[in-house]
């Protein structure tokens, strides 16, 4: 595989890993938030970063039950 696209490879599997059939609901922003702090790691956002995120979390209510393992 050519090194150039071994980084969106490594994103479309981080993609798969958190949609899964039970997180099936995530919206478009959530998706992106948690690949960013898996990608990413809480420690490299900014502040700013980071508020957006947690603010992305408060805003998909109906999302949450979608981060609890069976």
């Amino acid at each position: 595989m050519p090194s150039s696209t071994a980084s969106v490879e490594r994103l479309f599997s981080l993609m798969n890993n958190l949609c899964t059939t039970n997180r099936n609901r995530l919206s478009q922003d959530t998706l992106t938030a948690l690949m960013m702090l898996c990608r990413e790691g809480c420690q490299q956002l900014s502040d700013d970063q980071t508020s957006k995120i947690v603010e992305i979390f408060k805003k998909n209510e109906r999302e949450r039950h979608c981060f609890i393992r069976d």
